[in-house]
């Protein structure tokens, strides 16, 4: 299972966060194996290695294997197909980005989450 993260700078909680990729996790998947890739900013990124490191244990129990990886919006872009889910955080007036349009077209579960 693949997720992929993108946000923008003003966005800064860390609850819709934490919320938010426990909707991803809900999403179904056959595979042991979850990769996580983040788009940035900076404090999106620092969310989601967060977020990995401290549900790392807790999906090893469930035998799953969480990993994180920091990666370019164009590399997300050219392998949309792949993703399972994509999350996307803004604040409320804030337009989408050019990810979320590329995985509404790719027909990938999107999840937009504002504050």
């Amino acid at each position: 299972m693949i997720i992929a993260v993108e946000g923008t700078k003003s966005f800064q909680d860390y609850e819709t966060f934490m919320r938010a990729m426990g909707v991803a996790l809900s999403t179904p998947s056959e595979t042991p194996t979850i990769e996580v890739w983040s788009a940035g900013p900076h404090k999106i990124n620092s969310f989601t290695a967060a977020f990995c490191n401290s549900s790392e244990n807790f999906l090893r129990s469930q035998g799953l294997k969480i990993s994180f990886r920091k990666i370019p919006a164009s590399v997300i872009e050219q392998n949309i197909n792949d993703v399972d889910f994509f999350a996307y955080f803004s604040s409320r007036r804030e337009p989408n980005s050019r990810l979320v349009g590329a995985a509404q077209l790719a027909d990938v579960e999107i999840g937009i989450f504002r504050v």
